[in-house]
């Protein structure tokens, strides 16, 4: 995009060093760099005459007079002394980031003007995503009576399925696998002796890792679906026998069209959750910032409206803090300020002479 500004000041970034709001901070300068953007960061004083001045410690930060833009980052707004500081410095800076939109409504709510408050939530970290394990612990019989093909005619008609590490737990299985494996599916096949020692238990066990255990015979129900429920996995099985006894299953069907339709529902949750880490990584997350920087407005990727209010909400849940803190965070606060003016006077005065 074209832009209005060139050079950034990421003032005092690094005040909290290993702090989240530290390391944001050098996500969002590396990710501005990479916008194209000239970035420095330094302590108030060493503000060099740059477009945007961006402050991540907002109870401590000065406006600089100078700037283009005065940016600043609002976090955990926790406590009644907080609301205080918040009230006094609404009106001092160009643009208020808060780590969601709910936090941007409750900035609204305290009098900000609407135009200047920008809640994006914040980015995902995660460069990995568990993906989710579904199993069957029963053997597989030449007449299909388990219902396997069901399964079967799921994955051939949903691309969603590779999402879905299937685990196959008794004989019999090799053929359906091989099919499967020709749709690109993921699977693993256990298939373990009966003249193994304790190979029921053995077997059990490795349902202790599953997500979901999915059952498809309808035939009074299964012993594994117990083993299942016991080792604490989801079930997607069948509406049959003493399966009807268990409370609370998670998924239940009749036929293979509900069977299917469940299946979907399980898919899609982890369909959207990589969308979701997807979406929501650093350089998207930055990519919004710098265009709330340069247009003062939500890009069309963000959600921000609101129809409930959060103030009470916030101010009935405040952390209780005693009044030797308040003393000490209001001090802090004019002493900073106070060092501040007194650095830029000193700095101008060398200039001078």
């Amino acid at each position: 995009m074209e832009r209005k500004y060139n050079t950034v000041f990421m003032d005092s970034i690094s005040s909290g060093a290993g702090w989240i709001l530290d390391i944001l901070g050098h996500d969002i300068m590396s990710g501005l760099e990479r916008n194209g953007y000239k970035c420095r960061e330094g302590n108030y004083e060493d503000y060099q005459n740059e477009d945007i001045s961006f402050h991540m410690w907002w109870i401590h930060a000065t406006p600089h007079k100078d700037a283009k833009v005065n940016a600043i980052f609002v976090t955990h707004t926790d406590d009644e002394c907080k609301e205080k500081r918040l009230i006094e410095i609404k009106d001092k800076f160009d643009i208020f980031f808060c780590m969601s939109p709910e936090d941007a409504q409750f900035l609204i709510e305290l009098g900000y003007a609407k135009e200047k408050v920008f809640g994006i939530n914040l980015p995902v970290r995660n460069n990995y995503i568990r993906p989710i394990s579904m199993g069957i612990f029963s053997r597989c019989y030449p007449d299909k009576r388990k219902n396997e093909e069901w399964l079967y005619h799921f994955c051939s008609n949903n691309p969603k399925s590779k999402l879905i590490d299937f685990v196959f737990i008794g004989g019999g299985w090799g053929e359906f696998v091989n099919r499967l494996s020709q749709l690109g599916c993921s699977f693993q096949w256990h298939n373990v002796s009966r003249d193994m020692p304790f190979e029921y238990m053995y077997q059990q066990l490795k349902m202790s890792n599953l997500d979901y255990y999915m059952y498809m015979g309808m035939d009074g129900g299964a012993m594994g679906t117990y083993d299942a429920y016991a080792m604490g996995a989801s079930l997607c099985v069948t509406d049959d026998g003493f399966h009807k006894g268990i409370p609370n299953v998670d998924y239940l069907f009749s036929n293979e069209e509900e069977f299917c339709n469940r299946l979907s529902q399980i898919v899609e949750k982890q369909y959207q959750k990589i969308k979701f880490f997807s979406d929501n990584n650093v350089d998207h997350y930055v990519d919004r910032v710098a265009y709330v920087l340069e247009n003062c407005e939500y890009p069309e990727d963000s959600t921000s409206l609101f129809d409930y209010s959060v103030k009470e909400k916030r101010r009935e849940n405040y952390f209780k803090r005693s009044w030797k803190y308040e003393l000490y965070r209001n001090l802090s606060v004019v002493v900073t300020n106070y060092m501040n003016r007194l650095k830029l006077e000193n700095k101008s005065f060398t200039k001078k002479h």
